[in-house]
């Protein structure tokens, strides 16, 4: 059940940012660099939306920093008006979904499942929607579901996704349906 949990997180967009941070920290040059700062990088965000309050992309980006910081009603504010601004739209809806899920201690939730559902019903493919289906079937131990919904974002070849996280998370989890047996 650990390895369960851990296979599920390492697939979701936390672990996702955590990864890239690490990464950071571990390049040798990082010093070299001016690195902004939590709070230079807020107040960018902020200074793009009040010079255009009309800018979606801006809004979903204030909406991804609140995230990654577990700043969910934020996050939900800052999404829900790049949605009212750009219109329906595939990935702000799971970005909602994203937001709902870990603001709701990672289950399925309705109001989650909603917003999944009305990401998938404009794009059957995206990325995000199908991530959270299929962690959320490997934290409730479905591994037949979760290896074919990661199977079907493998063989959609997308750029937004890593193919060596999907494939060690396959193989995780077909180890683990085969011990359930």
């Amino acid at each position: 059940m650990v390895a369960a949990c851990i296979g599920g997180y390492m697939l979701t967009p936390k672990w996702q940012a955590v990864r890239s941070e690490q990464q950071r920290l571990a390049d040798p040059l990082r010093d070299f660099t001016n690195p902004q700062t939590p709070e230079a990088q807020l107040s960018m965000l902020q200074e793009k939306i009040r010079a255009n309050p009309q800018d979606s992309e801006q809004w979903a980006r204030l909406g991804e920093y609140y995230l990654y910081r577990n700043a969910y009603d934020n996050a939900l504010l800052a999404y829900r008006q790049a949605l009212r601004l750009r219109g329906d739209n595939a990935q702000l809806f799971a970005a909602l979904a994203t937001v709902l899920y870990y603001q709701s201690g990672q289950h399925m939730t309705p109001a989650t499942r909603e917003m999944i559902n009305k990401a998938l019903a404009l794009d059957a493919t995206e990325v995000t929607a199908q991530m959270l289906l299929a962690a959320d079937a490997f934290m409730q131990a479905d591994y037949a579901r979760a290896v074919s919904l990661w199977q079907t974002l493998l063989d959609a070849n997308s750029p937004r996704v890593n193919r060596a996280q999907l494939v060690e998370a396959i193989n995780l989890a077909k180890l683990l349906q085969n011990r359930q047996k």
